[in-house]
């Protein structure tokens, strides 16, 4: 037992390191591998792109659009026609705007007169006033800076990058500005200073995307530029207004709802994604993603949950039809659920740390207990019931390697003359003889669940109770013996009909403490019992010869056989011995079985009372009962002066 606790110890030990193992790997594979940490941003993507709890139209923000049609309206496309955006600066503050973003960045001349009447709007505009600004090499040579410096005054400039997953270039992050002395904040932590907010941390939030209310609805309200004019006053009134151009071929940037859509919701116009940020600042919303501390404590969770499965100590299979079904419930459940407010908890990390769980206890535990499995059923199936056997394999702390105490029924058999019988055969015939015989013999033993323990020559020892418990163990025992009596029987006719003088087989029944258990190794081991109560189960099977019987069962087992009748031997004192030792002979339960142990018992009575009138009572019962071994066996001992059931025995 305590051996066993040990082993249970170590292994829940082992299984909680194998837990925690396996969530810092994955957390540190999922954060660090670019492909892995890509895999989870998708699957976080999909929930956003198709699953996210849609929010009202923002009430604060309005995007003021540079639209094709705008664009057609003047001689060049590019750069936008500066008197157009002087003039949209005017209109939009004469329409009551709050805040005005300008997201078009002023990097080189056009016609002077145009260039001097924005930077003069610029200056003189009173509604609180940003414009895209950049230093950023690749994005700006020298010359275009040396214009926008000189064009947008430092405190106009908002820095309009956006921060791209350099994987998969998808805008995934707000960029905080300020990376660099001459860079100004971000667009929008700029935007949310001048609505009249504290201005955020220099720190790059993930975007919290905002939904629309519907498909046809989009976020936030948009209206044409060129068109602000005609508009009414009371859709721009306390609203921070945000100019950019949101054409089909220029300025679309990745977002993750481009996973699911192909349209502007998914490649998106950089002023679309600035509105994006800008609300989520403004409304202090933040991405639904958990801290890494609480994806660590998520992939342990899921850990925890493949080291159970592999504790359960089931099959592959099982393991990988236990873990498939987790893990569907894990994404269709985070997939789903995020459409119900759950936030974006991490789906491949938590998945990885299963996988991983399991297959580690697969690799630490798994293996050696399928081996050990493999093992029983390799050294039980033949010789145990396969109902033994399955509960072995469930439960094989069952078999101790170490021997111990326990009360058990055992059967003896063997076959009278074998010795000399299996001298006169051919060896060929007398292997396909024995083997028919044990194959049978065994078949029956299985069926009453038995063990067997070894095979001597023809003689087969055989334990009840052990290795698994049995509280019938004793009438299981005696049935085996009455079936395996009839079965040698048969067996015997059919081989003196072909010629094969075949004796009977003897069969001894006893039960008592023996030790029992596993003597050897895991490689090698021999399931055996040992000890003197194996020993007069023996010496109880050698006595039928002096009786002429082929069953004989001590007092013990017939102390536990409640719906069984035995007819009394007599007190026998076996070889080697000095206490008597009750034997018994089971009764049949046929009709003449029945009569037969009624008149037994009447007769053997007067002999226990040492009376006399045994003699003529057992010659009457000889004369009823010719072939019957014990009547004609106490006859002769009363017809040679023996009035008493005590018996010694002169031989094993």
């Amino acid at each position: 037992m305590t051996r066993n606790r040990s082993q249970d110890l170590k292994q829940w030990v082992a299984a909680a390191l194998i837990a925690a193992v396996a969530a810092v790997i994955t957390v540190l594979a999922t954060r660090n591998l670019a492909f892995l940490s890509n895999l989870e941003n998708v699957a976080a993507d999909i929930r956003v792109a198709a699953f996210q709890q849609p929010l009202p139209q923002s009430k604060d923000i309005a995007i003021i659009a540079i639209t094709e049609e705008t664009l057609s309206r003047f001689p060049y496309r590019s750069p936008v026609d500066r008197a157009f955006l002087a003039t949209l600066l005017k209109q939009l503050e004469a329409k009551g705007a709050k805040a005005i973003g300008l997201d078009v960045l002023l990097d080189q001349p056009t016609e002077p007169a145009k260039d001097a009447l924005l930077a003069r709007t610029i200056r003189e505009l009173k509604t609180p006033l940003f414009i895209s600004y950049t230093n950023t090499p690749g994005l700006v040579n020298e010359d275009q800076l040396d214009f926008l410096n000189a064009f947008v005054p430092k405190e106009f400039r908002a820095a309009a990058n956006l921060a791209t997953d350099p994987f998969d270039g998808t805008v995934r992050w707000i960029f905080p500005g300020e990376t660099n002395p001459d860079m100004p904040a971000s667009f929008p932590r700029k935007a949310v200073a001048l609505m009249g907010q504290p201005l955020p941390p220099a720190q790059q939030y993930e975007i919290a995307w905002r939904p629309g209310p519907d498909v046809e609805t989009p976020p936030f309200p948009s209206y044409p530029a060129h068109a602000v004019a005609a508009l009414p006053s009371e859709w721009f009134q306390n609203k921070l207004l945000l100019i950019g151009a949101t054409l089909s071929i220029t300025d679309r940037h990745r977002t993750p709802m481009a996973i699911v859509l192909d349209d502007a919701r998914g490649m998106m116009p950089g002023i679309t994604v600035q509105a994006h940020s800008i609300s989520q600042l403004l409304e202090g919303r933040q991405a639904q993603r958990p801290t890494a501390t609480g994806t660590l404590v998520f992939c342990l969770l899921f850990a925890l949950i493949g080291v159970a499965i592999g504790l359960l100590k089931k099959s592959i299979a099982f393991n990988f039809t236990m873990g498939a079904a987790v893990l569907t419930v894990l994404w269709v459940g985070g997939i789903l659920g995020h459409a119900y407010g759950l936030p974006l908890y991490p789906l491949l990390a938590p998945s990885l740390a299963l996988a991983l769980s399991l297959w580690m206890m697969d690799t630490f535990i798994g293996k050696a207990e399928r081996k050990q499995k493999e093992f029983i059923q390799g050294a039980f199936s033949r010789y145990v019931s396969p109902v033994v056997v399955e509960q072995l394999v469930a439960n094989p702390q069952a078999l101790s390697l170490t021997g111990k105490r326990q009360e058990a029924s055992f059967i003896f058999t063997d076959i009278a003359g074998f010795t000399t019988l299996s001298e006169k055969l051919a060896s060929d015939r007398l292997s396909d003889l024995l083997n028919a015989y044990l194959d049978g013999a065994c078949g029956i033993i299985q069926r009453h669940e038995g063990t067997v323990d070894k095979f001597i020559g023809d003689a087969i020892m055989a334990v009840f109770n052990a290795p698994l418990p049995q509280e019938d163990h004793q009438e299981r025992a005696v049935r085996c013996a009455l079936e395996l009596d009839a079965y040698a029987e048969a067996f015997r006719e059919t081989q003196n009909k072909n010629g094969i003088p075949l004796g009977v087989t003897r069969i001894g029944v006893h039960s008592g403490v023996a030790t029992i258990g596993n003597f050897g190794s895991q490689s090698r081991m021999d399931f055996t019992a040992l000890g003197d109560t194996v020993n007069t189960a023996s010496r109880t099977e050698g006595v039928n010869k002096y009786f002429g019987t082929r069953i004989c069962c001590t007092a013990n087992i017939v102390e536990g056989c409640k719906t069984l009748r035995f007819r009394p031997i007599g007190d026998i004192v076996l070889k080697g011995k000095e206490t008597a030792v009750p034997l018994y002979l089971p009764a049949g339960e046929s009709a003449s079985d029945q009569k037969l142990y009624t008149d037994y018992m009447a007769a053997y009575t007067l002999l226990q009372r040492n009376d006399r009138a045994a003699a003529d009572a057992f010659q009457a019962l000889h004369a009823q009962y010719p072939t019957d071994p014990l009547v004609s066996f106490h006859l002769e001992r009363l017809q040679s002066g023996s009035i008493s059931t005590h018996i010694v025995m002169e031989e094993k």
